[in-house]
């Protein structure tokens, strides 16, 4: 049994794909929002009352040895709360598509930051390269910082072992522990 794959029912949550273009070597998709409203990110109240559109385009990861490019018509709405101080807003997509103001879809975006914490710089920007994402070494590195690390839990426990035959001579090993190990350890308050 052969079954029809619909290209709405492969686009991210919230974005109806209008058309789809193959021009060489990219696929140019282009998309717009599939809500006729959207909230105002200041007061949270809904407003249909559009003011403009432009256009903003994301890159996506690629397809088929071809790299993916979606068009997006996003609106500018009017906020309809007379109190908001915001009298112009631009729709926001879903975070699964895109964050605000983002170049990069988000599923792009995890991979280029997993890039650059696996292979660092330069290799990742190389590797990035044979699999047709098109980063620089320096925008691996400043994904990496913007997304930061995990937070550093403090050790509760540190044992020190230090010792020397002579000056300047002999081992150092320190060991760290996040539980009590033995007598020679000290805690930290």
């Amino acid at each position: 049994m052969h079954r029809q794959v619909f290209r709405d029912a492969l686009a991210p949550a919230g974005l109806l794909i209008d058309h789809v273009d193959l021009a060489g070597d990219q696929v140019l998709i282009t998309g717009r929002s599939r809500f006729s409203s959207s909230i105002c990110p200041r007061c949270g109240r809904r407003s249909t009352r559009i003011h403009s559109h432009y256009h903003r385009t994301l890159a996506d990861l690629p397809s088929h040895g071809r790299s993916v490019r979606i068009n997006l018509s996003a609106r500018r709405f009017r906020c309809v709360a007379p109190d908001c101080p915001t009298r112009i807003f631009t729709e926001r997509f879903s975070e699964e598509l895109a964050p605000v103001s983002a170049r990069r879809t988000t599923r792009l975006e995890r991979i280029v930051h997993h890039l650059g914490l696996a292979l660092g710089g330069r290799p990742a920007a190389s590797f990035a390269r044979r699999l047709m994402v098109r980063v620089s070494n320096d925008t691996l590195l400043r994904v990496v910082r913007r997304r930061g690390s995990p937070r550093f839990v403090p050790p509760t426990v540190i044992g020190i072992d230090d010792w020397a035959w002579r000056r300047d001579r002999g081992t150092i090993s320190r060991f760290v522990h996040s539980k009590p190990c033995s007598s020679w350890a000290v805690r930290q308050a």
